[in-house]
């Protein structure tokens, strides 16, 4: 895990993840999510639209810097490596997942 962001903040930020896929409320492509991902945004676009927990400005930077790094990694691979075709959501724990808990 990345030592610069407490464990139980990411193991809340993929909770409340799980809870929003869980509510079948939020209908978020992969694209969406690549593209706030991409921008470096991706945290401030769930604060809009899902509860996250209450993150530093720094852990938001830390989180969308390291999310935008694997993203150019992960993007070629999406489906066949990664199993995934429709929820932007579940992508992005499963994001999370690779990069933070090492």
């Amino acid at each position: 895990m990345n030592n610069d962001i407490p464990h139980d903040v990411i193991k809340n930020l993929l909770f409340e993840i799980i809870c929003a896929i869980d509510s079948s409320e939020y209908q978020i492509s992969i694209k969406e999510i690549e593209d706030h991902i991409e921008a470096g945004k991706i945290m401030e676009f769930l604060g809009k639209r899902i509860s996250i927990v209450q993150l530093t400005s720094n852990e938001y930077e830390l989180i969308n810097e390291e999310l935008k790094n694997l993203l150019d990694v992960a993007r070629p691979n999406i489906e066949r490596y990664w199993g995934m075709k429709n929820s932007g959501l579940c992508f992005l724990a499963s994001l999370i997942i690779e990069e933070f808990w090492k």
